[in-house]
Protein backbone atom coordinates (compact mmCIF):
# COMPACT_ATOMS: atom_id res chain seq x y z
CA UNK A 1 0.00 0.00 0.00
CA UNK A 2 1.44 3.38 -0.95
CA UNK A 3 1.69 6.36 1.41
CA UNK A 4 -1.48 8.11 0.19
CA UNK A 5 -3.58 4.98 0.52
CA UNK A 6 -2.13 4.30 3.96
CA UNK A 7 -2.87 7.88 5.04
CA UNK A 8 -6.49 7.49 3.93
CA UNK A 9 -6.78 4.16 5.71
CA UNK A 10 -5.34 5.62 8.91
CA UNK A 11 -7.70 8.59 8.75
CA UNK A 12 -10.75 6.38 8.32
CA UNK A 13 -9.64 4.21 11.23
CA UNK A 14 -9.45 7.16 13.64
CA UNK A 15 -12.83 8.60 12.67
CA UNK A 16 -15.29 7.38 15.30
CA UNK A 17 -18.41 6.60 13.26
CA UNK A 18 -19.95 6.50 9.79
CA UNK A 19 -21.22 10.09 10.05
CA UNK A 20 -17.69 11.41 10.60
CA UNK A 21 -16.40 9.27 7.72
CA UNK A 22 -19.22 10.44 5.48
CA UNK A 23 -18.39 14.09 6.32
CA UNK A 24 -14.70 13.46 5.64
CA UNK A 25 -15.51 12.01 2.20
CA UNK A 26 -17.72 15.00 1.36
CA UNK A 27 -14.96 17.40 2.45
CA UNK A 28 -12.50 15.63 0.15
CA UNK A 29 -14.92 16.15 -2.73
CA UNK A 30 -15.13 19.86 -2.01
CA UNK A 31 -11.37 20.09 -2.62
CA UNK A 32 -11.50 18.68 -6.18
CA UNK A 33 -10.19 20.98 -8.88
CA UNK A 34 -12.95 22.20 -11.16
CA UNK A 35 -13.02 20.54 -14.56
CA UNK A 36 -12.97 22.61 -17.74
CA UNK A 37 -16.38 22.96 -19.42
CA UNK A 38 -15.17 20.69 -22.22
CA UNK A 39 -14.87 17.78 -19.76
CA UNK A 40 -18.62 17.55 -19.23
CA UNK A 41 -19.31 15.85 -22.55
CA UNK A 42 -20.58 12.33 -23.17
CA UNK A 43 -17.08 11.06 -23.96
CA UNK A 44 -16.08 11.67 -20.32
CA UNK A 45 -19.32 10.63 -18.63
CA UNK A 46 -19.20 7.43 -16.60
CA UNK A 47 -22.15 5.33 -17.64
CA UNK A 48 -24.07 3.19 -15.19
CA UNK A 49 -23.90 5.59 -12.26
CA UNK A 50 -27.08 6.94 -10.70
CA UNK A 51 -25.25 10.24 -10.25
CA UNK A 52 -23.70 12.20 -13.06
CA UNK A 53 -19.97 11.42 -13.06
CA UNK A 54 -17.26 12.67 -15.40
CA UNK A 55 -13.73 11.31 -15.48
CA UNK A 56 -10.82 12.39 -17.65
CA UNK A 57 -7.35 10.91 -17.95
CA UNK A 58 -4.42 13.06 -19.01
CA UNK A 59 -0.86 12.32 -19.93
CA UNK A 60 0.84 15.46 -18.55
CA UNK A 61 3.34 16.88 -20.97
CA UNK A 62 3.21 13.59 -22.89
CA UNK A 63 5.31 11.81 -20.24
CA UNK A 64 3.87 8.36 -20.68
CA UNK A 65 3.15 6.13 -18.87
CA UNK A 66 2.32 8.42 -15.91
CA UNK A 67 -1.38 9.24 -15.87
CA UNK A 68 -3.23 12.09 -14.25
CA UNK A 69 -6.93 11.70 -13.55
CA UNK A 70 -9.52 14.38 -12.87
CA UNK A 71 -13.18 13.95 -12.11
CA UNK A 72 -16.41 15.51 -10.93
CA UNK A 73 -19.94 14.55 -9.98
CA UNK A 74 -23.23 16.23 -9.25
CA UNK A 75 -23.49 14.30 -5.94
CA UNK A 76 -21.43 15.35 -2.92
CA UNK A 77 -20.60 11.87 -1.65
CA UNK A 78 -19.67 10.67 -5.14
CA UNK A 79 -17.37 13.69 -5.57
CA UNK A 80 -15.64 12.58 -2.37
CA UNK A 81 -15.30 9.01 -3.62
CA UNK A 82 -13.81 10.38 -6.85
CA UNK A 83 -11.35 12.41 -4.77
CA UNK A 84 -10.27 9.22 -2.99
CA UNK A 85 -9.73 7.42 -6.29
CA UNK A 86 -7.73 10.34 -7.66
CA UNK A 87 -5.56 10.46 -4.54
CA UNK A 88 -4.73 6.78 -4.93
CA UNK A 89 -4.35 6.43 -8.72
CA UNK A 90 -3.44 9.81 -10.22
CA UNK A 91 0.25 10.34 -10.93
CA UNK A 92 1.00 6.66 -11.29
CA UNK A 93 2.02 4.51 -14.20
CA UNK A 94 -0.44 2.04 -15.72
CA UNK A 95 1.65 -0.77 -14.27
CA UNK A 96 1.45 0.70 -10.75
CA UNK A 97 -2.31 1.08 -11.10
CA UNK A 98 -2.78 -2.52 -12.19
Amino acid sequence: MDAKAQELKDTFEILPDWEERYGFIIDLGKKLEPLPDSAYGEEHRVRGCMSQVWLIAEDPENQQPVMTFKGDSDAHIVRGLIAILLMIFSGKTAQEIV
